[in-house]
């Protein structure tokens, strides 16, 4: 079984990232973004609290100038009713991640 420290170490292993690429093996543990995936729980979101405030607008298209996991993640959480069947579950983000 790996130690916590390899697998925080592994977290941060990204050697598919684009930019670590011709970095040494010290600087490449910096990390670099990774896409995420819609839905999916990347860990907390500041905006998750505006969110709070927005979503309940229904019937309209939010445009979202954040990541695209916490968009996603944050739709799947909480519900809004609306006066037709999909138009409340739409949303568009602009995919802006922290090196952006």
């Amino acid at each position: 079984m790996p130690s916590l420290n390899a697998k925080v170490q592994d977290v941060f292993d990204e050697p598919a990232c684009e930019k670590n690429r011709s970095k040494d093996s010290k600087a490449r543990k910096n990390g670099c973004s990774k896409p995420l995936i819609p839905g999916a729980a990347a860990g907390g979101c500041a905006f998750d609290g505006a969110k709070i405030v927005l979503q309940p607008v229904t019937d309209v298209a939010h445009l979202i100038h954040g990541p695209l996991g916490c968009e996603g993640n944050s739709w799947d959480n909480r519900g809004s009713a609306s006066s037709g069947p999909t138009l409340w579950r739409t949303s568009f983000t602009t995919d802006l991640t922290e090196t952006e």
